[in-house]
């Protein structure tokens, strides 16, 4: 999957974007458990309406990240850190995401 950086004052990435073609909000907890070292400390529950645009919060090596689907409704999501600086970390989530693949909009590994 393609990725994007998104980049703070300083033009350093904090975060990246992902194209949500096919990619549900549901697939996006099941990325970040294939991340060592991660821990998945909030994610929107099943069967729930889309409540607040950050919907999954994580920790990856003591440092937190948010995913958000900016404006409630956009074509990607945004992954970043929280507070939104550069870190080690961000390679390892961007690698997770990188690598995921599609099949007909269900999570394939």
């Amino acid at each position: 999957m393609k990725t994007t950086d998104i980049p703070n004052d300083g033009r350093r990435a904090v975060g990246f974007g992902v194209r949500r073609n096919f990619l549900l909000r549901s697939s996006v907890p099941k990325i970040v458990a294939s991340i060592p070292g991660a821990t998945i400390l909030r994610k929107q529950r099943r069967f729930r309406l889309a409540g607040s645009d950050d919907f999954c919060e994580f920790v990856v090596n003591e440092k937190h990240f948010l995913v958000i689907e900016p404006f409630g409704d956009n074509d990607q999501f945004w992954v970043v850190s929280e507070p939104p600086e550069p870190g080690p970390q961000l390679a390892a989530v961007r690698n997770a995401f990188a690598k995921h693949r599609v099949l007909f909009g269900l999570y394939a590994g």
